[in-house]
């Protein structure tokens, strides 16, 4: 609820069979003023444990991309101030109080993520600290970016937050692999209809580079077996994107 020099604030969730993360992503959203969930179809409990909630607000909206889906959950919000999470993420007391005490004389505010992978948190390599801007004026924001790593554009200074969000990212690691490869098939159709092209030489530089700097230079190797893990598969994610708009900009010039 508003406080001392908070203005009012909206909160947007979009989820899709968001059952075990929901829950908790709703109770550290208590505190605004609105909270809208835009809800793509889930099958599971997601919106019977949404409806808990009084200050929820829920629409239903097919999927069609991240960034349609994000700017639709903007547009239902009442108030200029939002806070954007998605259905894993979660605000914790330090940093709800932090918000609270903000001037609010920015455009926005990044938010680094404590990210996790089952129980064991990433605390090294390109996933720490992760800032993603999660609070800025509606008026001067709008998501774009490339599917499915939509981003916000925002006209204005932006302010970062010293206390991080709860990001559970992926239950286990064959969740990461899946929904990774499903999103890097995602990405090549949006890159593709944007006309980006690549090379194969092009992927394999990416697979060398994103391997060097998650592992050696941003310290992957401190978080175990877990950051080789990461390392491996976030450079040949890489590999994969680009491998796959080589072979479409071949099969385009082909044709």
């Amino acid at each position: 609820m508003q406080t001392g020099n908070q203005p009012l604030i909206s909160a947007a969730v979009i989820c899709y069979n968001e059952e075990e993360y929901i829950g908790q992503c709703l109770e550290s959203l208590r505190w605004c003023d609105q909270v809208v969930v835009v809800d793509s179809g889930s099958q599971d409990r997601t919106l019977e444990i949404a409806r808990e909630f009084p200050n929820v607000e829920i629409d239903v909206r097919p999927f069609d991309n991240f960034i349609n889906q994000k700017n639709h959950a903007l547009d239902l919000c009442k108030h200029n101030w939002v806070v954007s999470l998605d259905a894993d993420e979660v605000l914790i007391p330090e940093l709800i109080s932090e918000i609270q005490q903000l001037p609010f004389d920015k455009a926005g505010y990044r938010i680094g993520r404590r990210s996790f992978i089952g129980e064991q948190e990433i605390k090294h390599g390109t996933w720490s600290p992760d800032y993603q801007l999660r609070l800025f004026q509606k008026s001067l924001s709008r998501w774009g970016g490339t599917n499915p790593h939509e981003t916000i554009l925002i006209d204005g200074a932006v302010g970062h937050l010293k206390t991080r969000m709860l990001h559970y990212s992926y239950r286990t690691r064959q969740e990461y692999v899946e929904r990774n490869t499903k999103y890097i098939h995602m990405m090549v159709d949006h890159l593709r209809s944007k006309g980006r092209t690549a090379s194969v030489m092009e992927a394999y530089t990416h697979y060398v580079g994103n391997f060097i700097k998650a592992y050696f230079i941003r310290c992957g190797f401190l978080d175990g077996s877990t950051g080789l893990f990461l390392a491996r598969n976030i450079a040949a994610g890489s590999f994969l994107k680009y491998r796959l708009l080589a072979e479409r900009s071949r099969h385009t010039a082909q044709s």
